[in-house]
Order: C-alpha cells, then sequence, then structure tokens
C-alpha cells in the first residue's frame, strides 16, 4: 500500500508560502497548487507541492514547522473538534469575549483558533519539535491575550473565554465516536494532553494580562 501524503490546511500551506491563505484557494482553484478534499469538503494540499512553490518562489523557511497532518486518524479528531466548537461558539454570540470580535477581527480570530487546533493536534500526536510547537501555542495565546486588553475586557473575562474552549474541546473528545474504542490507559493520557495544551494557553493569557512583555520574557 502507497503511504498517505503529508498534507496542509489551507492556512498551513499560506504560512509556509508566506501569502495570504486567499492566495493558496486561488491557485488550488486555477492548478497552480493540487488539492484534495476531505469528506467534509475542506481543501488539504500535498506539503511536497507547497515546498516545490516555497522553494520556486525563493520564500523563506518558517521559522515554526507547518502544521502538517501525518495521522488520518488525528486529523478527524480535530475536525470533529472544530465543527463542535463552531456550533458552541454560534450558540454563544451573546458572550463579551465573543461580541468584542466583528469583522475583520472576528475572522482574524477564527484564524488564529485555527491555529492553534493545528498545535494542538500536533500537541496531542507528539509531532514536530516540542519546544518550537510550545512557542508557538505562547506567541499565539500571548496575541489573543493582547488583543482582549486593547478591547478593554477584564482577565476574568479573557480566562471565561479559555474556560469556554477547554469545555468545548473535553466534550469534544468524550463525544468523538471511536473515543470509547480506545484503551482506557489512552483515552486519559488524550484527555490528560488536551488539559496540559489549554494550561499552557490559559498560563500565557494570564501573563499578558500582567505584563507586555514579550513571551519569551516571561520564561
Amino acid at each position: 500500500m502507497a503511504d498517505r501524503p503529508l498534507l496542509l490546511s489551507v492556512s498551513a500551506a499560506a504560512e509556509r508560502l508566506g501569502v495570504h491563505v486567499g492566495t493558496v484557494r486561488r491557485w488550488t482553484d486555477d492548478g497552480r497548487l493540487p488539492e484534495v478534499r476531505t469528506a467534509g469538503g475542506h481543501r488539504r494540499i500535498p506539503v511536497e507541492a507547497v515546498e516545490r512553490l516555497r522553494r520556486e518562489r525563493g520564500a523563506p523557511e518558517p521559522s515554526a514547522p507547518a502544521h502538517v497532518v501525518a495521522d488520518p486518524e488525528g486529523q478527524a479528531w480535530a475536525e470533529h473538534a472544530v465543527v463542535h466548537t463552531r456550533y458552541e461558539v454560534r450558540s454563544n454570540a451573546d458572550a463579551p469575549w465573543n461580541r468584542a470580535f466583528e469583522g475583520a477581527d472576528r475572522s482574524h480570530r477564527r484564524e488564529t483558533g485555527r491555529q492553534l487546533v493545528g498545535l494542538l493536534l500536533r500537541h496531542v500526536a507528539d509531532q514536530g519539535d516540542p519546544e518550537a510547537r510550545d512557542a508557538e501555542v505562547r506567541r499565539l495565546a500571548w496575541g489573543y491575550a493582547l488583543d482582549m486588553k486593547d478591547r478593554g475586557l477584564p482577565l476574568t473575562e479573557a480566562l471565561r473565554a479559555t474556560l469556554f474552549f477547554r469545555d468545548v474541546l473535553t466534550e469534544s473528545t468524550a463525544y468523538y465516536p471511536r473515543f470509547e474504542e480506545q484503551p482506557q490507559a489512552d483515552q486519559i493520557a488524550l484527555m490528560r494532553r488536551v488539559n496540559g495544551f489549554m494550561n499552557d494557553v490559559q498560563l500565557t493569557i494570564a501573563s499578558a494580562y500582567e505584563s507586555d512583555a514579550p513571551p519569551a520574557l516571561e520564561r
């Protein structure tokens, strides 16, 4: 059986190529980049094609690893979590931490969320360099915290948002159809890794509210 190609999400491909996500979508539409579609209709782009185009364009190597999807089972779990999260976010449209972002700001927040889910998937699967992965998590969480501060939201609301997402991720994992098929030890390990990821996000947000220094100076 041939090996499955490593695939990138549109946002990860855009990050690796140094272009906007809309540019990547246009390149797949006009055939410049090949694509495959998931069962849910999402675009996935072979990493080899992205790397070939990156070299042709002379784009620099990204500082952080791209969000490579090497585990189809893990990708299925991540997509399940994303769908559940989107539903719950829409159901909580009136929450202060949700109302604070509108228009382009909301799109930017969604992109940050997608990147965090990609990092969570890599964290759960223990993919890539752990230090680089954790540094990227802290960078994204730090930026999110500063966005919340700029909008005048107190730390309690920022933490309320992270608690909301922690609950959603916990429920998504528990409700995932294949979760109960795993040995109990693996179930517990998965929950611990999800919780450990969210712990890092919450502690970074709390640190960002206490100081405007870059996250690297807070470690």
